[in-house]
């Protein structure tokens, strides 16, 4: 599923060889942006703060946080998939490269705290 040429890039820009320009205001990254912030949500706000006040958690929480960490890196590879064609190629791999592991260092200790949990 590429980049087709249509009303989000600019057509100008396309037919000179170089990558297209995304074009401001265009719903482009809109899912996963929207997919992008419900897990930071989730993972920075509904998990640390909403679910303790419910007593909600402990072992929970960190099955929570896997699922959301996968999420998030599902999703920076659907837009790596989908920028690739563009002229935002190499910055978003960039932040990629600077993002995956950290989220999947996270994933680890909440892997590795959900295990201890587990067992007491």
């Amino acid at each position: 599923m590429g980049l087709q040429m249509n009303e989000m890039t600019d057509p100008a820009r396309a037919a000179d060889g170089a990558p297209p320009e995304l074009i401001a205001g265009t719903s482009f990254i809109g899912v996963p942006l929207v997919l992008t912030a419900m897990r930071c949500t989730l993972q920075y706000i509904v998990v640390p703060l909403v679910l303790p006040i419910f007593s909600i958690g402990g072992a929970f929480s960190p099955l929570v946080n896997i699922a959301v960490g996968a999420l998030g890196v599902g999703v920076i590879g659907y837009n790596l998939t989908r920028l690739w064609r563009t002229n935002w190629r190499w910055r978003y791999l960039g932040l990629s490269l600077i993002v995956i592991p950290i989220i999947l260092a996270t994933m680890y200790f909440d892997y590795t705290a959900f295990l201890v949990g587990g067992a007491q």
